[in-house]
Parts: structure tokens; C-alpha cells; sequence
């Protein structure tokens, strides 16, 4: 193809179509030139579906795939529409399964392992209070500084959807619930008191513990047993 031809169809292209204005112009310069109009009537249509073939080929790999458990619009056993937080078809019954291998909930583990570790390694902190802390008690410090970067990861942590991760997230739940040991003294000075930390870092399991439990009840109606089993941990938190 001559090159001014070429090079006209070239910037014709460039926003992704060719107006009839532009189609002129490279028809007109064709035929000054002596090329056959038809020929390159042909080979602009044919550098047109090309395009069009390869934009619609890039929106299709870009469009996200509806596959995962936490983003189900269907059910892939019959069809009907779920609900995206839903453990089974309330259609068919077709129990909806954990689809991708990662688990969220592994995810969320070793976020806390570097947030703990990253605390462990950083240097003391808070100013005049934090100072005197490590002075008076370095192990303190360290727990205080291990917990707030425990509490940060977790205010930031999706709520699962898949029915194995919201059991394993709840089952982890209680047992960090539980393992946190908060006297009189340190209920009475509230957040605010030297061990403040400990509660904050006890309501933020407890704050997303029910979200879970609140979404679940909602959307898992239809199975019982897994319902059964989210009223028991709700219980061991005295979520009500």
C-alpha cells in the first residue's frame, strides 16, 4: 500500500473509528494518486473489524468474572438468582462451594503474623506517654504496639463470603475473643486506661464478628444448619 495512504488510515484509526469525513479524504488522496478507490475502500473496512474485533476481545478479559463465591449473581447448578452472601440455592439446593482455592481467612492470619512482627521490630512510639511506658515496662510497649497494629488490620478486613470462611472467621473469633483477658480495672479505665488496647483490639474481632453474623442471618435463611451454627458462635460472643 502506498505510504501516504497508509499513513492517512493510520491517524484515521488513532480514536478507534473512521468518520465519513475522514473516509473522503483517504478516498480522494487515492484516487490523486492513482490507487483504485475500491481496493482501499476494502482494506480501510477490513483495518476496521480488526480493531473492532480487538477492542471487543480487551473488554471481555477486562470484564470481571462473576465466578467467585463472594460475587455469585446465579446459580451455576439451575440458573436462579442468589444473593451473593447465600450458602445454597434456595431453588435447587445446590450448596454453593468455596470455588477459588485461596481463603480469606489465611489471608487475615498472616496479615496479623506481619503486623505483629513489623510491631516487635518498630521502635517505641506515643511521645512522652509511650516513652515513659517502655522505661517503666518494655514488655508493655511491645503489647501495646503489637496490639494496635493487630486492630488496624482488622478494621480494614473485608467480610468474608464464602460459608468456609465465615465459619473458620467466626470459630477464630471467639478464640480471640476469649484469649484476651480484660480485669475490672482495666473495664473501668475503659480504651483510654493503660491496657486500653486490649479492648479495642477485643471490640474490633467483636465489630466484625457481627457484621458476619447480622449479614448471615439475612441471607441464610434457607440452611438451616449453617444458620445453627452462626447462632452458636453468636452466642459465644454474646452477639444478640
Amino acid at each position: 500500500m502506498h505510504p501516504e495512504i497508509e499513513n492517512l488510515i493510520n491517524m484515521a484509526l488513532a480514536n478507534g473509528e473512521v468518520t465519513e469525513k475522514e473516509r473522503g479524504i483517504i478516498l480522494r488522496k487515492a484516487e490523486t494518486l492513482g490507487l483504485d478507490k475500491d481496493e482501499i475502500e476494502m482494506v480501510l473496512d477490513g483495518k476496521i473489524a480488526l480493531l473492532n474485533k480487538q477492542n471487543n476481545i480487551s473488554q471481555t478479559n477486562s470484564t470481571p468474572k462473576n465466578n467467585k463465591e463472594g460475587d455469585i449473581k446465579k446459580c451455576p447448578s439451575c440458573g436462579a438468582s442468589v444473593q451473593a452472601f447465600a450458602t445454597k440455592c434456595s431453588d435447587c439446593g445446590h450448596e454453593f462451594r468455596n470455588i477459588d482455592s485461596a481463603n480469606s481467612i489465611k489471608e487475615l492470619i498472616k496479615k496479623l503474623e506481619d503486623a505483629e512482627l513489623m510491631a516487635r521490630n518498630a521502635k517505641s512510639g506515643g511521645g512522652l506517654v509511650g516513652g515513659l511506658m517502655s522505661m517503666i515496662d518494655g514488655e508493655t510497649a511491645i503489647e501495646k504496639r503489637i496490639y494496635e497494629a493487630k486492630s488496624s488490620v482488622l478494621t480494614t478486613f473485608p467480610i468474608p463470603n464464602t460459608k468456609e470462611d465465615i465459619l473458620e472467621f467466626l470459630a477464630l473469633s471467639v478464640s480471640q475473643v476469649n484469649s484476651i483477658k480484660i480485669g475490672a480495672m482495666i473495664k473501668l479505665a475503659g480504651t483510654s486506661g493503660t491496657y486500653g488496647y486490649k479492648i479495642t483490639f477485643k471490640n474490633a474481632w467483636t465489630s466484625i464478628a457481627n457484621k458476619v453474623i447480622m449479614k448471615a442471618r439475612f441471607s441464610m435463611k434457607e440452611d438451616k444448619k449453617t444458620l445453627d451454627e452462626i447462632e452458636y458462635y453468636a452466642k459465644q460472643l454474646n452477639i444478640k
